[in-house]
């Protein structure tokens, strides 16, 4: 405990972050591997650390947020220049005072670049790092009390003068190895990034990259070979590669544009290939530009072609090929595992909610495209009727009205908004007569705000029971159902526009949840249109699930282990985008989750795993809040929280192009003591770990739910019991 409270301390925190984000990651081994590779020339390391800590001071005194500074943001360039001074200067008097002008202009070049950049909501990435760069290396020329160490610009000239000292030769310990000699030349270019040239310097770091992520180490490869593949064809010097981040200019945009601001994939690895030649010859360029003014481009080619893509791709309409990690994880992993899984797991439009406009089941006589009236403009439309067994939409004669199932029953809001328009004066039809004068007959238009209406038509006349201006909710009663308009026969006409106008051009959009009764085989639908001839109903849900589920901020939620008796408390919180989760202190977890009135879901998880917030996770996944015996939810679950050892390290490798590993869930109810008004239900839930399509591990859960809303989850595997209860306090 106390070396995480060591960890999470803001100096310690924002200085190890400013090591690993410039592998684009906040993992702290990765950190101290860096740290220690820095110190593999001491002066270089000792500069460095100093460097950075004092340029985090600075900005504390200037009052800059620290979240910014612990992010290690807005550190990572000025390590880059502490670095790159300690090796590039002689330790002298007078290297005190171009440290500290270095750090003064690393403070306002840094700061600059980042609130322009962030105009354009663009990294800064190490611009900053090659201008202070090239800015001091111009001027410190005009003085000679700044000397250039000739030992480590020349290498050779280190070789031979450091050749007896017993750490210089631990870190070159590995420089002669037999090795391919274009791996080589990859593990002295990951070296070069840090200040370095050692081949174990280069294992080092690569080791730290698969540690923090084997999807970085893919692409890492992916952007250097590629540059090997285009130096080789086109004549180029491979040792030019080696070079003070020249090499790395291509590792660098490899994982920026290949799995970091982009979901790793196959087109992210064509992307990353198309514009190796392009970076090629820009650095090429950069370099002999700059060299007229003796300056160095360093990384300013991979800096200003991963800006350039990033703002030309932020353009596009679709992003069906090169599709951004619109959450960054500082985890290739997990931001591809999380997109790969909202690819599996359909949800409601969390920018809507659309559902049914009644109770009940019934019948989609006419659905969209339909070849009676749902024609052109008006396609996207959904007509109503209420069948019988034999799918007869009256009883007796059918000569009246009153002969329909539909005739008269309740029209609901489908979703939340204003009563913007209504007609009611067109009397009803008789049977198989219609009124093609008032086309839509006695019709509501809702405002659901956003410019999305909704228009229901046909409605009984006088049967309404809101007026213009009134808000509703969704399930508010609003007429009845009639036979007024073009209507034959008692019908309900629905559609969505995005006009305040009768009759307006319809637009598709799917119900974010109805049931589908297929010759009574019951089946949950999810941000779907329904189709003609189908019996639908909104799900019904059960009181006691949803109360039971219903967890709401500034509460508590009270997890106590049966066998141990011990219990723990989480704060239930949102955060600033209003999302709900679940607070571990002791643990610092967060366990996000969604009650939508349907559907219980968590929505993700970040933390410890032994948390009993994780087992609440696995059992309570996804849970339907209306009882249908039936329907089995099936769901899919992140990879990356359940690891199946060695494989899912392989399994990272192969996840751009395809994932051999799946975890599936499932939940059930499988008992309700009630169906009117229940004191107890049971449900049924399980994990699976699918190797190649089959399942090899399995978790089972019972969870009971009592009268008082308490939750009790048995894990049927390890047989552990956790009680779950909501407190107000």
């Amino acid at each position: 405990m106390k070396l995480k409270s060591i960890l999470t301390n803001f100096w310690v925190e924002s200085t190890l972050n400013s090591y690993s984000i410039i592998l684009f990651s906040d993992k702290k081994i990765l950190a101290f591997l860096l740290l220690f590779v820095t110190f593999m020339t001491p002066k270089v390391g000792l500069i460095g650390l100093a460097f950075v800590i004092l340029f985090h001071i600075l900005l504390r005194i200037l009052g800059y947020n620290r979240l910014e500074i612990r992010s290690g943001l807005l550190g990572f360039n000025a390590l880059l220049v502490g670095l790159s001074i300690a090796y590039s200067y002689e330790l002298n008097n007078y290297f005190i005072g171009l440290f500290f002008i270095t750090l003064l202009i690393s403070l306002v070049v840094i700061i600059f670049c980042k609130n322009y950049f962030d105009k354009y909501k663009l990294p800064f990435m190490t611009f900053p790092f090659v201008i202070i760069i090239n800015t001091i290396a111009i001027a410190s020329k005009n003085f000679d009390v700044f000397k250039i160490d000739m030992n480590y610009v020349f290498f050779e000239n280190a070789l031979v003068i450091l050749k007896q000292n017993n750490w210089f030769q631990f870190v070159h310990s590995l420089d002669l190895m037999v090795l391919p000699f274009h791996f080589k030349v990859f593990l002295i270019t990951l070296s070069t990034v840090f200040f370095q040239k050692s081949i174990l310097a280069g294992f080092i770091i690569l080791a730290g990259l698969l540690i923090y992520s084997r999807i970085a180490v893919l692409y890492a490869f992916i952007g250097f070979y590629s540059a090997l593949f285009f130096y080789h064809i086109m004549g180029g010097n491979l040792d030019n590669l080696t070079y003070f981040y020249s090499g790395a200019n291509f590792i660098f945009l490899a994982i920026a544009l290949g799995c970091y601001f982009y979901i790793a994939n196959i087109y992210s690895m064509l992307l990353v290939f198309l514009l190796s030649p392009i970076l090629m010859f820009l650095m090429i360029t950069l370099n002999k530009i700059l060299a007229v003014f003796q300056m160095n481009s360093m990384s300013l080619s991979f800096s200003m072609l991963t800006s350039v893509t990033l703002y030309i791709l932020y353009f596009r309409t679709r992003y069906k090929l090169i599709i951004p990690a619109n959450f960054i994880h500082n985890s290739p992993e997990k931001a591809l595992y999380d997109y790969l899984h909202l690819l599996k797991r359909k949800i409601a439009n969390p920018n809507y909610s659309m559902f049914l406009p009644f109770w009940g089941e019934w019948f989609v006589s006419q659905g969209y495209d339909g070849k009676i009236t749902h024609l052109g403009d008006w396609g996207k439309a959904l007509d109503f009727v209420i069948v019988d067994e034999n799918e007869n939409t009256y009883s007796n004669l059918g000569q009246k009205a009153d002969d329909f199932y539909c005739y008269n029953k309740p029209i609901l809001a489908p979703a939340d908004g204003y009563i913007y328009d209504a007609i009611n004066y067109v009397e009803d039809n008789e049977i198989n007569d219609v009124n093609i004068h008032d086309n839509w007959g006695n019709s509501i238009i809702i405002n659901h705000l956003n410019g999305l209406y909704s228009q229901i038509s046909h409605i009984k006349k006088d049967s309404f029971l809101v007026n213009i201006g009134d808000y509703v909710k969704k399930g508010t009663l609003l007429a009845t159902c009639g036979n007024s308009g073009r209507s034959p026969e008692p019908h309900l006409h629905f559609q969505v526009q995005h006009s305040p106008v009768f009759g307006a051009k319809t637009v598709p959009l799917p119900l974010s949840y109805y049931i589908e009764n297929k010759n009574n085989i019951l089946e949950f639908k999810i941000n779907e249109i329904p189709k003609e001839n189908s019996l639908i109903s909104n799900v019904e849900e059960v009181e006691l699930l949803f109360n039971s589920f219903n967890f709401k901020p500034n509460n508590h939620l009270k997890i106590t282990n049966d066998k141990s008796k011990n219990s723990e408390l989480f704060e239930i919180l949102t955060n600033e985008w209003n999302h709900l989760y679940f607070y571990c202190k002791k643990t610092e977890s967060k366990l996000y989750f969604k009650n939508d009135g349907v559907l219980f879901t968590f929505e993700r998880y970040e933390g410890s795993k032994k948390s009993s917030l994780f087992q609440f996770y696995q059992s309570c996944y996804s849970i339907l809040l209306g009882y249908y015996p039936t329907i089995t939810l099936d769901y899919y679950m992140p990879n990356y929280l359940f690891p199946t050892y060695g494989l899912q390290l392989i399994n990272d490798l192969f996840a751009p192009i395809y994932s051999f590993i799946a975890i599936k869930y499932s939940s059930k109810i499988t008992y309700i003591d009630n169906l009117i008004h229940p004191n107890q239900i049971v449900i049924a839930s399980n994990q699976r770990t699918k190797i190649l399509g089959k399942s090899f591990f399995e978790k089972k859960f019972c969870v009971t739910i009592a009268e008082n809303a308490t939750l009790t989850i048995e894990n049927l595997t390890n047989k552990t019991n956790y009680i779950i209860a909501c407190e107000k306090f």
